[in-house]
């Protein structure tokens, strides 16, 4: 009862801030969360599967669609080959007409006739044409073409006709009504056109014989390019497909390499769309089935899924307290330790004794750190004195190359004072001078290679003044590196390097070269000299120093300095670099990057 009692009061004194309201929250979210995706992961499979069956039965309703045409159209192209190989037909093309031994042939040819358009009811007409005779057989009408009541059949269709091969026309009789799918077989007598035989299907008896012999969504078209040849609407017969709103909304004949079907939201509501060409014919089988067809089953699902996301909140959510409470429990005793801290210690049961000791160390730990704290307070008030006392050195060691500065610029102008002009010693004081308030401009590290090899080049004026004749300095820089940027005081270090540890030693003119060049690593500066070289020893431990890791206690301006602030600024791959010349001497190399983000480091 203490430890409810305990749980309640902390709730109500810390609130959301509570360790029990933050556990019961984090253990609840990191339960709920995975199962909130479980259900999501399963609630998308199962629509996936319903719109993946849903797209299974319109696809096989279009095949069903698609063979029942194709059989139709085979046996019109049936019809129309027998019918031109028929004996009777031959002579009625090839034979006079005013021989009266054609009367019994064309009695015969319209038998045949009768039988087919009786046979298929989707035949509304079957024509046989003498190209010969200019004369028509028909279950219509015979007649001379001319007189002929299809006055569009000839321009429709004969006049196109110029190989020996089966032709498929869409039209309209008369170009009114009906609507026709012709179906015309040539006859040639060897490279002559002498006649043709052509079958008539009306388009609104196929779609009534479709709608008895298989199963139709209501939105089902058969297209021949881009020419709706077939629709359960017959207001869409012989349309262009961009005039019907739905398949130009669809978008459905951009892909027609082969069967598919895909899910395509028109006008705010899904449609199944399924696409099946036809190789043989040169057809496109078209299919929107709506979704909302199937909202029943989707219901359900949606009803199955919040049933159990429900119950499973709840179990969720009972689980988390249990667990949240059995572990606070032990956090409960220690607060109630560190209340009673310099209470009389109370009574305890036999069998709390082993609790209360784990906790009363806990406590204790607690209570030694708390003393620990206000040490290391005291200490860190000790350190800040120091570290204020640092900075004030600091500020007042800055004043000295100011100091210094001023008085060069004034000793410049007592010497051009002296000798009324520019003099050598002049010049030395205003390079000295520029030395110096380089070094002072801190505001950036990076600089121009071309005011670099400036400020360089102050240097070796010095030292030549220094040293006349002692040494000469070669410039190889391609000119296309001078806009590229370098850090400040860089080149000068390592010409001082190469001047006092390589020149000056020997007692020969030595000769130091400055070359610049854009490799696949970045940009190359070599500073080579011709003089005592460095001991293989010493040039190891250089190297090795050299690899080793940043040193900020690093006082002086030389090569391990120069080489710890580029690894500062540009990386680990770049850097300073030492080693032997071919024939005398030392040559050092500064790495520094082709391409510098100067904003990221500023």
């Amino acid at each position: 009862m203490k430890t409810n009692h305990n749980l309640i009061q902390a709730v109500r004194m810390y609130k959301f801030q509570s360790l029990f309201i933050k556990s019961l929250i984090l253990i609840f979210l990191l339960v709920i969360v995975p199962f909130t995706c479980l259900s999501v992961v399963m609630y998308f499979q199962m629509n996936k599967a319903i719109e993946t069956e849903v797209s299974g039965v319109n696809m096989n309703s279009l095949y069903r669609v698609k063979d029942s045409i194709d059989t139709i159209f085979k046996q019109m192209e049936h019809v129309s080959l027998e019918m031109i190989f028929q004996d009777d037909v031959s002579a009625f093309m090839l034979t006079d007409f005013t021989n009266n031994n054609l009367t019994p042939k064309m009695k015969s040819i319209h038998d045949k006739i009768s039988m087919y358009t009786r046979s298929f009811k989707y035949i509304d007409s079957l024509y046989v044409f003498s190209e010969r005779n200019q004369y028509m057989l028909s279950n219509r009408l015979d007649s001379t073409l001319q007189e002929f009541d299809d006055k569009s059949w000839s321009s429709n269709v004969y006049q196109k006709i110029d190989s020996n091969m089966s032709y498929r026309d869409l039209r309209k009789r008369n170009d009114i009504y009906p609507f026709y799918i012709s179906f015309t077989r040539p006859a040639y007598l060897y490279e002559n056109k002498i006649g043709a035989v052509t079958a008539n299907i009306d388009i609104e008896e196929l779609r009534t014989f479709l709608n008895q012999t298989t199963e139709q969504f209501e939105n089902t078209y058969i297209v021949d390019g881009d020419v709706v040849l077939y629709s359960l609407n017959r207001n869409e017969f012989m349309s262009n497909i961009h005039d019907v709103e739905l398949l130009n909304a669809a978008d459905a004949l951009t892909d027609i390499r082969g069967p598919h079907s895909s899910i395509k939201s028109i006008h705010g509501q899904k449609y199944i769309v399924s696409v099946l060409p036809s190789e043989d014919k040169g057809l496109t089988y078209v299919s929107l089935l709506p979704l909302k067809n199937y909202e029943k089953k989707m219901q359900d699902l949606r009803a199955f899924l919040y049933v159990f996301f429900g119950v499973g909140t709840i179990i969720v959510l009972i689980v988390s307290l249990v667990i949240s409470i059995k572990t606070f429990s032990p956090v409960n005793q220690i607060m109630s330790m560190i209340e009673d801290q310099e209470k009389v210690e109370p009574l305890m049961a036999s069998s709390e004794k082993s609790k209360w000791n784990e906790v009363r160390t806990i406590t204790s730990s607690i209570f030694r750190t708390l003393d620990a704290k206000k040490g290391l307070e005291q200490e860190l008030q000790l350190r800040m004195h120091s570290l204020r006392k640092a900075q004030t050195i600091a500020l007042q060691n800055q004043t000295t190359p100011h100091f210094l500065y001023n008085t060069l610029e004034t000793i410049k102008y007592l010497a051009i004072e002296l000798t009324k002009g520019h003099n050598s010693v002049s010049h030395m004081v205003t390079a000295l001078s520029d030395l110096l308030r380089r070094s002072l401009d801190t505001d950036n590290p990076l600089t121009d290679i071309r005011d670099e090899i400036q400020h360089a080049k102050q240097y070796v004026e010095i030292m030549q003044a220094r040293y006349p004749n002692k040494f000469d300095v070669v410039w190889q820089i391609q000119e296309s590196l001078l806009t590229c940027q370098i850090l400040k005081i860089s080149i000068q270090p390592l010409l001082e390097n190469a001047f006092q540890h390589g020149i000056i030693p020997t007692r020969n003119p030595g000769q130091i070269i400055i070359t610049g060049l854009r490799t696949s690593d970045g940009i190359v500066i070599t500073v080579s000299d011709n003089g005592t070289g460095i001991p293989d020893a010493q040039l190891k431990k250089l190297q090795q120093s050299m690899s080793s890791g940043v040193n900020l206690e690093e006082k002086h301006i030389g090569l391990k300095n120069l080489n710890q602030r580029i690894k500062l600024l540009f990386g680990d791959a770049y850097g300073v670099f030492l080693t032997r010349n071919l024939h005398k001497g030392t040559a050092v190399f500064i790495v520094i990057p082709e391409h510098i983000d100067v904003d990221e480091i500023e």
